[in-house]
């Protein structure tokens, strides 16, 4: 009914009440207070009316006013992967710093640093010369003890001389081998070989300079085949194993996404760690021997599974972690309702949820602290 219409009529039937007063009826009589109290009613019942739609039209426009804007998150399933950081080490088995055997002084060089190198390849040769000359010596003396071994010998296979005089020979002619060998031996001892394919990293002496087993000459490196080593505390035993992923971050940049290959069997009871090692198959570009890298191991992996970005969860005054979800009322409305989940690891922003959440359920985003349990919401993109 129209408000004015309304108006209209409380109005009249209210003048019609007070004219049936005045008239010439007796001021108490039955009829006149039946009349009055009958237009009073249907007044009563108008305004009753009226009073129920404009309570429901500002329950409307209340109900407008009070919704607050939220975006909402979708969960989905996946896997979720937990990584725990050490630090490891970056090393070869070719990696050697080589020392002369035998003192001596350093009489030529024959690589520069920065040469490749094959195994074998002689780097450094010291003065060998007495060495050499007590060979030539020892040489001599052994062809003239050979022509007397064999012409003893001669004379033994014929019956004449002594046996005593044939050994006595034998013995000198080997002797002298024997001596003539270690100083062979010796004067390889005074070069200095490649023992493996490589690159010359650094020359220690000069030429000229006195070389000794306490003083290294040179340092050859292959880095075909590197690894790394890393110590990991004995928390992660059972939990850390051969074949893990692992990502080996090199200079905080370049990243090789590879596997753990041998898991150590040792605690050592120094520092309480066990140690993991990791190839770096084929030439790795921008390492070199002891660069420290980071370790990012793979220690818990979870296919199938709900995570969400942990800003999203809260934790009420008993210490039970929540989120605020979407849902719909009896009254057809969008309210948030608080959702009590169960929460699990944490990584890189990301939590795994254990129980408590569906795929279905959308999970209030931003304007989650702004919502109690049951406000009513709009969802927006925004």
């Amino acid at each position: 009914m129209n408000p004015k219409a309304i108006n209209y009529l409380a109005l009249t039937l209210v003048g019609a009440t007070i004219l049936t007063s005045c008239g010439g009826e007796e001021p108490n009589s039955i009829q006149k207070l039946v009349s009055e109290r009958d237009s009073l009613r249907e007044v009563r019942e108008v305004a009753e009316a009226r009073i129920i739609e404009i309570n429901a039209l500002l329950s409307e426009m209340d109900s407008v006013s009070e919704k607050i804007l939220v975006t909402t998150f979708q969960p989905d399933t996946g896997t979720f992967k937990h990584f725990f950081e050490v630090y490891g080490n970056i090393d070869t088995d070719k990696a050697a710093t080589l020392y002369a055997e035998n003192p001596g002084i350093v009489q030529q060089i024959l690589v520069s640093e920065g040469d490749q190198v094959r195994k074998g390849q002689l780097l450094v040769k010291l003065d060998s010369e007495i060495l050499a000359s007590n060979i030539t010596e020892l040489r001599t003396q052994l062809e003239l003890a050979t022509t007397l071994y064999e012409k003893q010998k001669r004379l033994w296979e014929q019956n004449v001389g002594s046996e005593v005089q044939y050994l006595e020979a034998k013995n000198r002619k080997e002797s002298l081998e024997n001596s003539i060998a270690t100083l062979q031996e010796q004067t390889n001892k005074s070069t200095i070989r490649a023992p493996f394919d490589g690159v010359v990293d650094k020359i220690f002496p000069k030429t000229g300079e006195m070389a000794s087993g306490a003083s290294p000459i040179a340092r050859i490196v292959n880095l075909d085949n590197v690894y790394v080593t890393a110590e990991v505390s004995e928390r992660y035993v059972g939990k850390v194993k051969g074949g893990d992923e692992v990502s080996v971050i090199i200079n905080r940049s370049d990243t090789i996404q590879t596997t753990i290959s041998r898991v150590g069997s040792f605690i050592n009871p120094n520092n309480r760690t066990f140690e993991v090692k990791i190839l770096l198959s084929g030439k790795v570009a921008n390492v070199k021997p002891n660069t420290l890298v980071v370790l990012k191991i793979n220690d818990f992996s979870a296919t199938q599974s709900i995570s969400i970005p942990s800003s999203l969860i809260m934790q009420d005054g008993q210490g039970q972690d929540y989120v605020f979800v979407v849902e719909t009322n009896g009254a057809n409305k969008l309210v948030a309702r608080k959702k009590a989940i169960d929460s699990g690891m944490r990584y890189l922003g990301e939590t795994l949820i254990k129980n408590g959440l569906t795929t279905s359920q959308p999970i209030i985003d931003k304007g989650s602290r702004s919502v109690r349990d049951g406000d009513q919401i709009e969802v927006t993109n925004i």
